[in-house]
């Protein structure tokens, strides 16, 4: 018997946690779980802002596309799929360059234009 009221106590609260995931990734009107998508767009065009001026020998710079990458990743709501993909393979691209400086850059400057809101801002850097 006890094996029994076990089972739905689990059952019952594998639902409601279940629930509960549901509510927090629908983010309703009124809730405040994390940031609005204006404030993650902000954040990473910030970061962009700080790539941007960046020598494309810079190993500072993978490090400020792929935090970017991430905060995409975690907000995926905030933004297309398409821009989500874009994201995923400047990454992979990071992942495979490993010390390859313009490999390095290209994959900034692909994930760059995909997100910032002036794309043009990304093509002509110092040291480019």
């Amino acid at each position: 018997m006890r094996r029994g009221w076990a089972f739905a106590l689990a059952t019952v609260a594998a639902v409601i946690l279940a629930g509960g995931v549901y509510v927090v990734g629908d983010r309703p009107a009124g809730r405040d779980d994390g940031p609005s998508c204006d404030e993650v767009r902000r954040t990473v065009q910030g970061l962009f802002d700080d790539w941007i001026p960046l020598d494309s020998s810079d190993q500072v710079g993978p490090m400020k596309v792929r935090t970017a990458a991430d905060i995409v990743r975690e907000h995926e709501d905030c933004y297309p799929y398409a821009t989500r993909s874009v994201m995923r393979a400047a990454v992979q691209q990071l992942d495979v360059a490993v010390e390859s400086n313009p490999m390095q850059y290209a994959a900034g400057r692909v994930a760059c234009e995909a997100v910032v809101v002036d794309p043009s801002t990304c093509r002509d850097r110092p040291g480019s």
